[in-house]
């Protein structure tokens, strides 16, 4: 088992919150993107790299050249897939612009493959924006709900605007269909009898559509009680419900999470890549194929509520730990460790990475003032590594 080359898809997590949207601007006001809290975000100690300075502006995702451009980098530098996060409410789709006006009207759209996520989580206001310290009950935009009849419907939907595209990625001819909270799905659904039966009528309706059927992927990394941030408990449950493979979203919290000082909430990355390790290993031992995570590293401080000062609670405000120290080198180590677990593992293989633009939680592989392309450099030095072998 295992090559000595790397043949597996790289897929990088797209995150679509650069392009105005009518729900943001039905909340924010008009032409709201994210972009508004990158520009603004504040550095809370000394060598806190914040704000983040992207080396293209704050373009517009949906705008096709935009979007070729972004294709062009990713594919040049070693990426085979787009996961983009995918918003279905019911019915109602949220960010799906930068997926259906910018990706597949792109001249250059076929030299990258691409899939969606449902992103089934309930969408809740930032504390940056609504001035707020924590999230609330009362700042839920829009709440997730699951029944039968509505996963046939989005099946449908992206049976029509999705899964028919040449460039999606397919395993067997299967189109690889992505849940990002298989919890809430199973609750919201009724059980774990009904969240069968709901993936089997997805499944009945991609092949009414002419498809074999779907290749289901569950993500298993919601921080819940876990440490690692990643589930490898629900692995069995993923297999129950009839997922062929796991990964985990991210892996960002380290074993001294529960005594970070209030004072310095701050973790390495050096102890971010043990984790990546333990969590991997832990998660194949439940058997399901896993497609690796490389985490680029964690700082969500553009979301936080503007008055945050060091220090501060931030478990009771559910703010994550900042990382630091992941240089280009260090981030280059560890899809280095991720295509080689990938190797060891049964087909089909692929890593994920999270992510290519998520710059609110201090994610991402597009070129940034500080470090220019030189992540992407390293996603690309690590692949060839391997193919010269």
């Amino acid at each position: 088992m295992g090559d000595k080359n790397y043949k597996g898809e790289v897929v990088a997590i797209y995150f679509p919150s650069w392009h105005p949207d009518p729900h943001y601007q039905s909340w924010y006001g008009k032409g709201f993107t994210e972009w508004e809290l990158v520009k603004t975000a504040k550095p809370l100690f000394h060598g806190h790299l914040q704000p983040k300075v992207p080396e293209w502006g704050y373009f517009d995702e949906s705008n096709p050249l935009w979007a070729e451009k972004q294709i062009d980098l990713a594919a040049d530098n070693g990426i085979t897939v787009f996961m983009f996060d995918w918003y279905w409410y019911s019915g109602v789709r949220f960010l799906s612009s930068a997926l259906e006006k910018g990706f597949l009207k792109a001249d250059n759209s076929n030299r990258l493959k691409f899939c969606v996520m449902w992103a089934n989580h309930t969408w809740s206001a930032w504390p940056a924006v609504t001035g707020i310290p924590g999230m609330t009950g009362q700042h839920i935009w829009l709440p997730i709900r699951h029944w039968l009849e509505d996963t046939e419907d989005a099946c449908n939907y992206c049976c029509e605007n999705y899964f028919v595209k040449e460039n999606y990625w397919k395993i067997n001819g299967m189109p690889v269909f992505i849940i990002y909270d298989i919890s809430t799905f199973t609750k919201l659904s009724g059980g774990k009898e009904s969240a069968y039966e709901a993936l089997q009528r997805m499944n009945d309706c991609a092949k009414k559509w002419g498809f074999p059927g779907l290749w289901f992927v569950a993500n298993i990394g919601c921080c819940g009680d876990n440490i690692y941030c990643c589930g490898w408990d629900r692995v069995p449950d993923a297999e129950t419900l009839g997922f062929s493979a796991i990964f985990a979203y991210n892996i960002v919290r380290t074993p001294d999470y529960p005594d970070l000082p209030e004072s310095m909430p701050v973790v390495s990355y050096e102890n971010v890549i043990a984790s990546h390790k333990y969590a991997w290993n832990k998660i194949e031992e439940k058997g399901l194929i896993h497609f690796p995570v490389v985490t680029f590293g964690c700082d969500v401080t553009p979301r936080w509520h503007r008055g945050v000062k060091l220090p501060f609670n931030f478990k009771k405000l559910n703010y994550e730990p900042i990382v630091t120290g992941n240089t280009p080198e260090k981030f280059g180590e560890l899809c280095r460790l991720a295509i080689n677990q990938s190797r060891k593992n049964r087909e089909p293989r692929a890593i994920f990475i999270n992510a290519w633009n998520e710059w609110t939680e201090g994610m991402y592989l597009l070129p940034e003032k500080k470090y220019g392309t030189s992540y992407l450099q390293a996603l690309k030095s690590a692949l060839q590594s391997f193919e010269n072998h």
